[in-house]
């Protein structure tokens, strides 16, 4: 158990067997059916492919059943194959550490992760190309993009229409106005999850620069629970922008990834930034987390006038974000320290190269759950813990300035402002729902001061 006194550590991990906690629920209920979804995927393809990828496919689906099965039925988690990558080791390590883990009986963090890293290598050890490339997310994730149409378009629209007639100034004469764009955007940027546009505030140019955009602003913020947007302004308004670089670790792909990449244009249309470099994971990764094909993937489909056949729009907008891309402004960067089983706290020592280029940085916007989740080592720290102290060796000291923009959907959270605000959620949200169901949020910030 790790120590209570120490300001780098949780109380106590969250664990699968820790009752009424949403891990418990999820190993029980959400894993298997997650590798079932996974088998039918497969299923799908291998209807429709040739005589050997369809003996190849049979394959994995007995593996994958396998897996499925050990889930069910609580069984040991066993060592992964170290020849299908470099990073297994670690695996391997942690659950040896761990002795006697279980699937209904391990640390929530280290066995998601181990379940999806473990369906990466049966992939991996397929003699078929086809199936060892495959991402078995991948038809979920159109599927899912495809029927946001009206969100994306709508998006499209709000964007091209407030950024061509603001007259963006530089620090350190920001005005109110670009203020409140700011608020509005990192917004949009925080519920990319969501494909109801509904949580926002929706406003006009002339309603931001009114006390009505104040108002609407203010109000729909009332479900994030722990709001730093405030101290993230005053950091970037109040310091240089020329050279900024920002990076953003991304969470999923599809219409999240296209509001992270809106969200993007504006940091640099604004000014704020001058080059975004985006992170993504090296495999398919908890569903639907973003990888570089979801990248293409993403313009094809913005370019897919069936999908989205309005483009008075999108258009523009496409084009702007081809032409970033094309210059540089904004890039994408990989690196497998995001899937590993580690939470961000022995990123130093485990992530260096990683580590080292993120503390060049002038802003490390971390997106969604899981992120949140390895930033505070998915501890069931006391909500009123502060995001700084929670964060361990990335806050206090260690000179990064990192924002957390994530939707509550896991037992942790913190940066709460006392234990009446906590009273007040659990009154409005009972069953610590208020972290669980996706409508609380946190916008934290870091100054790593």
């Amino acid at each position: 158990m790790p120590s209570a006194t120490s300001p780098f550590e949780p109380v106590a991990a969250v664990w699968t067997s820790t009752e009424g906690s949403m891990a418990q629920q999820t190993a029980i209920t959400r894993w298997p059916n997650i590798v079932q979804g996974m088998i039918d995927d497969v299923e799908k393809t291998a209807a429709t492919a040739g005589p050997l990828q369809q003996d190849t496919a049979r394959t994995i689906v007995l593996c994958l059943s396998k897996m499925k099965n050990e889930i069910v039925k609580d069984q040991a988690m066993s060592p992964l194959n170290t020849a299908y990558g470099r990073d297994i080791g670690g695996f391997n390590t942690l659950l040896a550490e761990g002795q006697n883990y279980t699937w209904h009986a391990s640390p929530w963090l280290f066995a998601e992760c181990y379940m999806y890293r473990r369906v990466a290598t049966i992939f991996a050890a397929s003699s078929d190309p086809f199936w060892q490339k495959y991402d078995v997310f991948k038809r979920q994730k159109d599927e899912t993009f495809a029927k946001s149409r009206n969100a994306v378009e709508e998006l499209a629209m709000r964007y091209i229409n407030v950024t061509d007639k603001v007259e963006f100034a530089s620090s350190p004469n920001w005005t109110e106005e670009e203020k409140m764009l700011f608020l509005e955007m990192t917004q949009v940027a925080l519920w990319g999850n969501a494909t109801d546009l509904s949580l926002l505030s929706n406003l006009s140019l002339d309603q931001i620069q009114g006390l009505q955009g104040a108002e609407a602003i203010l109000k729909s913020r009332k479900n994030i629970v722990d709001d730093d947007t405030e101290d993230v302004w005053k950091y970037l308004s109040s310091t240089p922008s020329a050279d900024r670089r920002i990076d953003i670790v991304l969470d999923n792909a599809g219409f999240e990834f296209f509001t992270d990449v809106v969200y993007a244009a504006y940091l640099l249309r604004s000014g704020i930034a001058q080059c975004i470099k985006f992170h993504v994971k090296d495999m398919p990764w908890f569903v639907s987390d973003a990888t570089p094909d979801d990248v293409d993937s993403l313009f094809q489909h913005l370019d897919n006038h069936e999908i989205f056949p309005d483009r008075r729009y999108l258009d523009p907008l496409v084009r702007q974000l081809r032409e970033y891309f094309e210059t540089g402004k904004m890039s994408i960067r990989q690196h497998p320290f995001w899937t590993t089983a580690h939470s961000f706290h022995v990123m130093e020592t485990e992530g260096a190269g990683i580590f080292r280029s993120l503390c060049s940085s002038s802003l490390v916007i971390f997106k969604g759950d899981l992120n949140y989740r390895k930033l505070t080592r998915d501890g069931l720290w006391p909500h009123t813990t502060p995001f700084a102290e929670a964060i361990g060796p990335l806050g206090k000291g260690s000179g990064l300035k990192i924002l957390a923009l994530r939707t509550n959907k896991a037992d942790v959270c913190v940066g709460l402002e006392s234990e009446e605000h906590v009273a007040r959620l659990e009154h409005e949200a009972p069953g610590s729902a208020w972290v669980r169901n996706g409508k609380y949020a946190v916008i934290s910030f870091s100054d790593g001061r």
